[in-house]
């Protein structure tokens, strides 16, 4: 009869899959988990449409009297012209709050009525009315052909051309923004658990009986693959958000990342977690009791925040020399690659190439990480340093 020495030699993962089955059927069993995903589903997509809401282009209502509907020309973009009886009219639509703006023209002067409310760019459509009239008027008097001086005006009139990358428009970057430092945050909540998870264990010596049929490292490998799926299938329901509200709002102008982008998000979640989850689980190791876990895991938070900062402070210029630097270096390219793959400031080959530098990094932390938890995990009473776990 085979040992179970034996048996775990011939079946080396089979370990792995236990401690990984375990920490997902604890976090599928929890109404916490689901609730959990289903609240940041509907923060997400509440926050997308809002903030594409607020910053999406509003239409003015200008109400126009006193000469014919030719004469104030073309309205400008977002603005719908309607036409009023009289100048006492436009003046009682404006106060009812029925228009935004009136243009009202009376013994050859024109006038803009306004409310003391009324929106900026509401405002500057209807000065753009009244100026159109104005000039019409000066032509006419001055017996200019104004269908051949409009005709010779669309044939030279200027075209828009955008040239260079940029960085997307403010929409762009702001919804780019709040997705990734959700992801951020969802690094560090499931970072935590990890820790907490990891404490628990040792200081009810369960960890004790796990490492008599496993070693540390396997122990670990299952845990934070575990507690990574979990946080994965959240990922996956984020994306699904954020798709939803591209489909609900018809992003014609492409103020929301594409497919693409969303799928460099999900990458670069991966990898940023797969970067300090481990190092959360070390420093789990090092204390016995869970009210001494934020000593140990102060030191790590920093570490975890620092990309937000620096995010933040490139987030006015993406397009900047330095941006384009560090957005290569671990662990900022896990929150600066995919924020700029959101604005389409970055090409795949760019990000394969913050990956690579990424993956030495990760294989750095958990080697690192495993040191750690292997000469900390069995040490009960104390906390156990930092420098102490490397050193022994």
């Amino acid at each position: 009869m085979k040992s179970a020495s034996s048996v775990r030699s011939n079946r080396p993962g089979s370990d792995i899959w236990l401690v990984y089955r375990r920490e997902l059927d604890a976090r599928f069993a929890s109404k916490g988990y689901f609730v959990g995903m289903l609240v940041m589903v509907l923060v997400v997509f509440g926050l997308i449409v809002g903030l594409n809401y607020a910053n999406s282009p509003k239409t003015a209502d200008i109400a126009v009297c006193g000469a014919s509907a030719t004469s104030f020309g073309t309205a400008p973009q977002e603005t719908r012209l309607r036409h009023c009886d009289d100048p006492r009219a436009a003046r009682e639509e404006v106060e009812a709050k029925d228009v935004d703006a009136a243009v009202a023209v009376h013994d050859g002067v024109v006038s803009v009525l306004v409310r003391a409310d009324t929106p900026q760019q509401s405002q500057d459509a209807a000065m753009a009315v009244a100026h159109n009239w104005a000039t019409n008027s000066a032509y006419r008097e001055q017996n200019v052909d104004t269908a051949r001086l409009d005709a010779a005006i669309a044939k030279t009139a200027p075209h828009l051309v955008t040239v260079g990358d940029g960085a997307g428009s403010s929409v762009q970057v702001g919804t780019a923004i709040s997705m990734v430092i959700i992801l951020f945050m969802q690094i560090i909540g499931q970072g935590s658990l990890i820790a907490q998870g990891v404490v628990e264990e040792k200081s009810t010596r369960i960890v004790e009986v796990l490492l008599s049929t496993l070693t540390p490292l396997r122990l670990m490998i299952g845990k934070v693959t575990g507690i990574g799926t979990s946080a994965i299938l959240q990922i996956v329901a984020l994306v699904a958000a954020v798709a939803g509200a591209q489909f609900a709002m018809d992003d014609s102008a492409g103020s929301l990342p594409g497919i693409g982008a969303l799928i460099s998000c999900a990458v670069w979640f991966l990898l940023a977690f797969a970067l300090f989850a481990s190092l959360f689980a070390a420093a789990g190791s090092l204390v016995s009791r869970p009210e001494d876990l934020q000593s140990v895991l102060t030191p790590l938070m920093v570490l975890v925040m620092a990309p937000v900062g620096v995010a933040a402070a490139a987030a006015g210029d993406l397009s900047a020399d330095w941006v384009h630097i560090v957005q290569y270096i671990p662990p900022v390219s896990g929150l600066l690659m995919p924020l700029q793959a959101c604005v389409g400031g970055v090409s795949v080959s760019q990000q394969m190439i913050a990956a690579a530098f990424m993956l030495l990094a990760i294989a750095g932390c958990m080697a690192l990480a495993a040191r750690i938890y292997r000469n900390s995990i069995l040490k009960l009473g104390a906390s156990v340093s930092w420098r102490h776990a490397l050193a022994t």
